[in-house]
């Protein structure tokens, strides 16, 4: 698989919008993902791990270099959103952008910056405010014509797998399993939804 995939896959979307489950569809697929296991280990919110890598979370940050990238060659890594625009030119990406349902982002999210309990936001503040911010993003990748982006429902995921999965073979181009791509999908984790 590594061989016949010159560019990197890169996961991306904001936090809790299905980035892990999208990584763990990935590798059970068979595309090799590059993450670490010790950086931040599965837990209560994410029983199957966060697939997540030290350096790409923190792409922009003082004396954080980028060379880890040509690792990821032929392999998937997840990159939120907010990093995207500090992936290195020289090499070619396909993007797998992820969405979700805004209420059930916020209510999945209670330890993030303004959206926790504290915050003095009312919950229709809160929603307008993260929209905003994915219509920025969102619109910002749809002008990258280094980054082909594929945008992918969460919610289509979970509740009729077939038609995404396929777009996502598609999309790569790679010799996936659909079927353990789907079977990968676990709809009891899809546990934070808004009355919304």
């Amino acid at each position: 698989m590594q061989d016949s995939s010159p560019f990197i896959t890169v996961v991306s979307g904001y936090p809790r919008s299905g980035t892990s489950m999208m990584m763990q569809m990935l590798h059970a697929g068979g595309l090799p993902a590059l993450y670490s296991e010790s950086f931040r280990p599965a837990d209560e919110r994410n029983p199957r791990g966060y697939y997540e890598l030290e350096a790409a979370l923190k792409m922009g940050s003082q004396d954080q270099t980028t060379d880890w990238v040509a690792e990821a060659r032929g392999k998937a890594v997840k990159v939120i959103a907010y990093q995207l625009k500090y992936l290195p030119a020289e090499f070619d990406y396909r993007i797998i952008f992820m969405r979700r349902r805004v209420a059930d982002v916020i209510a999945s999210s209670g330890d993030f910056k303004l959206l926790n309990k504290e915050s003095p936001l009312s919950e229709q503040e809160k929603l307008l405010a993260y929209k905003t911010e994915y219509v920025i993003y969102e619109a910002w990748l749809l002008k990258q014509r280094r980054l082909p982006s594929l945008f992918l429902s969460y919610n289509d995921l979970l509740e009729s797998p077939a038609a995404p999965v396929a777009r996502i073979c598609h999309f790569l181009g790679l010799p996936l399993d659909a079927e353990k791509m789907i079977a990968a999908i676990d709809p009891a984790l899809y546990r934070n939804r808004s009355s919304a």
